[in-house]
């Protein structure tokens, strides 16, 4: 039986959830093979994930043919790479705590707070500078790879990949969206011509969604099909809405480009747009924004 042989980097490799998942997905899909080259700054949960993916592999059930391994640099698990994962997790639980908790002082209420908002500009704080190296990574060791982000905030993750290496060839994908089809495996597929799949992903603005500024990170349809991720151009959005998106993504934009200048002035302009810090003060926003600095890591 011929199948197609991937090698598969998957960066946060010692998840506990979205990497078993994986296993799971590739070892019922008989079409595929290759390697899974784990990479964790936690060597110890990939390596915990590897002898997983491996007992997995010898199940009965299994109709893939996978190996699993353990990288312990970068360059180690990208070199060679066809598709790259990515899902991590950037700073500490105590961090996000600080994401979430502290603005409720100040009556800002957020059920995750890892997108927009007070917690989502400062996980975006975290997450950015270690997507820049991400970027540069990729383009140094597998440029022709297909990167799929699977981590939050998902749209300046993923304007980041693109800003540090413009011909990247990456999309992000909505964790609501991959938990309710085969995950990864039906990208996969799209991609290497086994089958064309049709399914939402995030990609840079080029025409797919009018009224939106092109290179911003939008969500539409896209067809997945033989080398090809093509967006499916959607219908304008109802004025109401569209000033509402518009407002969020150019948030977005003006963080992505705080951070990418190690602009404090500018990262603090998108955090008191945001909505959710409409009713501070200027004062209160000044106090928030200075506590929850002191609270994360930041880079400069």
């Amino acid at each position: 039986m011929h199948r197609a042989e991937v090698k598969i980097a998957y960066i946060g490799g010692g998840s506990k959830a979205w990497a078993r998942s994986l296993m799971q997905d590739l070892a019922l899909d008989g079409d595929l093979a290759g390697e899974v080259a784990l990479y964790d700054i936690d060597t110890e949960a990939a390596k915990r994930n590897q002898v997983i993916g491996a007992k997995i592999q010898e199940k009965r059930e299994a109709l893939s043919d996978f190996r699993y391994t353990v990288a312990m640099s970068l360059e180690e698990a990208l070199t060679g790479a066809d598709f790259v994962l990515i899902s991590i997790l950037p700073g500490t639980f105590s961090q996000m705590q600080t994401d979430v908790h502290t603005p409720e002082k100040y009556s800002i209420l957020q059920s995750v707070g890892d997108t927009v908002g007070p917690g989502g500009v400062f996980r975006a704080l975290r997450t950015v500078p270690v997507y820049e190296e991400f970027a540069e990574a990729v383009r140094a060791y597998c440029p022709k790879a297909w990167v799929l982000n699977l981590t939050n905030p998902m749209s300046i993750c993923v304007r980041t990949l693109y800003r540090c290496f413009p011909q990247i060839r990456a999309f992000g994908c909505c964790h609501e969206v991959f938990h309710t089809q085969d995950f990864l495996t039906c990208v996969l597929r799209g991609i290497l011509g086994l089958e064309t799949v049709i399914t939402n992903v995030n990609l840079p603005n080029r025409g797919q969604m009018p009224g939106m500024p092109e290179g911003s990170i939008v969500e539409t349809n896209c067809i997945f099909t033989n080398g090809f991720v093509d967006p499916v151009v959607s219908k304008r959005l109802p004025e109401g809405a569209l000033s509402l998106v518009r407002r969020n993504s150019d948030n977005i934009d003006l963080l992505s480009e705080g951070i990418a200048e190690r602009n404090r002035d500018k990262v603090f302009a998108s955090f008191i747009n945001q909505p959710l810090c409409a009713g501070l003060s200027p004062a209160e926003a000044e106090e928030l924004f200075e506590t929850m600095w002191k609270q994360t890591d930041t880079v400069w």
